[in-house]
């Protein structure tokens, strides 16, 4: 078990959290997040990684000749980052044929493929043009890979599903593991208008635990009444903000001791009104 310290720690010797065996429970130390984030990242690299698993037999027959013959002559091409694209359904193997169904006015000549994937030819024995589309001729869908398409998104649904099931699990060691004060904190939401005294309801509390523990000792340790007051309160903050701004332009012209004596901020701003008057006629 790992214990996080705090900054600038040099009473004890500590050392970096090891990125491979550092156990999960300890990164709850860092907020439950973090270890939820490492938690996930564990459980999909095993869900993926077993996944690709249940695609191996896919993988290796689309690298194979028997899917694509000309598969390997173009990897030893013009373009070898398409290497790593030989286990995927991607073909190789093109040839061009005649479209029967094909016109000019078609749609499919205005895209930038249109020079790799069409073309056209004037027939030998007609002597009328022909719309040509390259094609590719490797095998169309196979049952025995659709099987394992179907095995894998099954794999896929059950085992997101038991990750869900794994992260409540999780969540809830986590957050057991951790303590903080909110854990054994209690909110009333609907006390009466006129219970406003802390102390009242420490009595009360005190009251109700020890009936309940048969125990007579104080057992709340802090109350607190947080009143719906947050108009009156942002209106407080607005105001130390102007009497800030107002104070700093008054300093121009007196220094204010006390700002809320309001006579001498209304002289001081009478005073300071007047020489800017002053200043702005002689000015003009």
């Amino acid at each position: 078990t790992m214990t996080k310290v705090s900054p600038g720690e040099k009473k004890y010797k500590t050392r970096l959290y090891n990125p491979l065996t550092t156990p999960l429970h300890s990164l709850s130390d860092w907020g439950i997040g973090v270890g939820m984030y490492f938690s996930t990242l564990a459980s999909m690299i095993v869900v993926f990684a077993l996944a690709g698993l249940l695609n191996v037999k896919n993988m290796l027959y689309y690298a194979s000749k028997e899917y694509d013959r000309d598969r390997f002559e173009e990897e030893r091409g013009e373009f070898p980052l398409m290497n790593p694209l030989k286990y995927s359904t991607v073909c190789m193997t093109r040839e061009w044929v005649v479209c029967v169904d094909c016109h000019e006015s078609n749609s499919y000549w205005n895209n930038i493929f249109v020079d790799s994937y069409y073309g056209t030819a004037v027939n030998p024995v007609t002597g009328k043009t022909q719309i040509l589309i390259n094609r590719t001729t490797c095998a169309g869908a196979q049952i025995e890979q659709g099987i394992w398409n179907i095995v894998t998104l099954l794999f896929l649904i059950v085992g997101i599903s038991l990750f869900v099931s794994y992260q409540n699990q999780v969540e809830v060691r986590l957050d057991e593991g951790k303590t903080s004060a909110s854990d054994y904190s209690i909110l009333i939401s609907n006390p009466p208008d006129d219970a406003v005294d802390p102390e009242e309801w420490r009595e009360f509390f005190d009251g109700l635990l020890g009936e309940l523990t048969g125990e007579k000792q104080q057992q709340v340790t802090l109350c607190t009444i947080a009143l719906n007051n947050h108009r009156l309160l942002k209106n407080l903050v607005q105001r130390r903000k102007d009497l800030k701004l107002l104070k700093t332009l008054l300093s121009e012209t007196c220094e204010l001791s006390d700002m809320n004596d309001g006579a001498a901020v209304d002289a001081a701003v009478t005073l300071y009104m007047e020489q800017k008057r002053e200043q702005d006629a002689k000015v003009n």
